[in-house]
């Protein structure tokens, strides 16, 4: 007779045999290895097919998987492979502004409008930056500039007595690099700009202006890469008249400014100063504005990497014309016109579809369809005050080299 501890046993063991008979069967199969999960995707495909894919800020998670990946996501290669894709990723939030309000720094993509009218979630709506805070309610920032994700902006003014100090800040990756005045003795800051010279593989901060005790202006440069100030060029009095220069336009590795007069008194142009040579130059306006037609002033943009150019005539009319060819100034072509919002101030930046984000004098943004007439608009901020903008992509670029 047998006793129930000894069947038990008995049929323990048939079980565990049984068990180690399919068992082996399945290692012994390379489709059950992969149907059972066992086939393992290559870490070199990972990182250069899957992760260079990934929005940055799911990129920053994966950072903490381990210390290996950290460093593998934070060299400059990987970073660059990141960019590249992020930059030709259309589902990557890429139409964003940075905006800098009287109070706050703030993110606004405003290119997930035009892609998802009708979604109410996810990349909408207005990201306050909250790593940086103003010490002076924002009165003597202002902004210079943005490129591959790397925002420059700066602090000081003649009027208030602060001393000139700038920044190179990654807001997503809450990188930050100070600057320092190249003299400390910047009386009043005329022009200043902020760009990527891909020969050098370095990012560029230009600033000029009048220093304490002198007619002249002085231009200088400072190189991320190397970290130091360079003087470029000194213009006596009256060789270079900027009637509103501020922060240049960067297009073809090249800033450019408006409203200025360049060594020809009374000759409108545009001054262009390039980050390649280091050298400035003069850039024609398209020829249609140069006749007797009246304007109230010519602005310059950047549409999606083309320079572009805004006029508003005396009865109201706004014209957009961009420049199909670089550096062939008779390549100025007419893209739309259509009358002035009450309020406008500027354009700010540009949709696949071909939308406009507008700004007026209160601080609003607005999305405008100029193919439209009459232009049909979409509020999405409101009543932010006197606010800045530059065009910003979301990367991993780090401002500390």
């Amino acid at each position: 007779m047998i006793r129930p501890i000894d069947r038990y046993r008995k049929t323990k063991k048939r079980r565990l045999k049984t068990s180690n008979i399919h068992q082996n069967d399945v290692v012994s199969s390379p489709i059950c290895n992969h149907l059972h999960g066992h086939a393992e995707i290559p870490e070199e495909l990972i990182f250069s097919e899957i992760l260079t894919r990934l929005p940055v800020k799911t990129l920053i998670k994966f950072k903490l998987v381990s210390k290996t990946w950290n460093s593998l996501i934070s060299t400059p290669l990987f970073i660059k492979s990141h960019l590249k894709q992020t930059i030709s990723n259309p589902y990557v939030p890429y139409n964003c502004v940075f905006i800098r309000s009287p109070y706050y720094f703030y993110i606004l993509n405003y290119g997930a409008y035009d892609r998802c009218p009708n979604d109410r979630s996810g990349e909408k709506g207005l990201m306050r930056v909250n790593n940086l805070n103003y010490y002076d309610n924002g009165v003597n920032t202002f902004l210079m500039g943005s490129c591959n994700g790397l925002v420059c902006f700066g602090r000081g003014g003649a009027i208030t007595g602060y001393e000139y100090c700038f920044y190179v800040y990654n807001p997503v990756m809450d990188l930050i690099f100070d600057v320092l005045d190249p003299l400390g003795n910047f009386q009043w800051m005329l022009m200043c700009g902020f760009g990527y010279v891909s020969c050098k593989d370095d990012y560029l901060l230009l600033v000029g202006g009048l220093q304490k005790r002198s007619s002249k202006t002085f231009v200088y440069v400072f190189s991320l890469k190397s970290k130091t100030w360079r003087k470029i060029r000194v213009f006596d009095e009256g060789e270079l008249s900027i009637f509103s220069g501020g922060k240049g336009v960067l297009v073809n590795e090249t800033l450019h400014w408006d409203l200025t007069q360049v060594w020809t008194p009374g000759v409108k142009s545009v001054c262009g100063f390039d980050l390649v040579d280091e050298t400035f130059k003069e850039v024609e306006m398209p020829r249609m504005l140069l006749g007797n037609r009246v304007n109230l002033g010519f602005k310059l943009c950047d549409i999606n990497g083309c320079l572009g150019g805004w006029v508003v005539f005396v009865d109201g009319v706004v014209e957009m014309w961009v420049l199909k060819q670089y550096g062939a100034w008779d390549s100025w072509m007419n893209l739309f016109k259509f009358d002035m919002l009450p309020g406008f101030r500027n354009f700010c930046g540009w949709t696949e579809n071909g939308k406009v984000l507008l700004q007026t004098d209160d601080g609003s943004l607005l999305l405008a369809d100029p193919k439209q007439n009459p232009a049909k608009y979409n509020s999405l901020v409101n009543y932010l005050g006197d606010i800045e903008t530059v065009s910003f992509v979301q990367t991993a670029v780090s401002p500390i080299f």
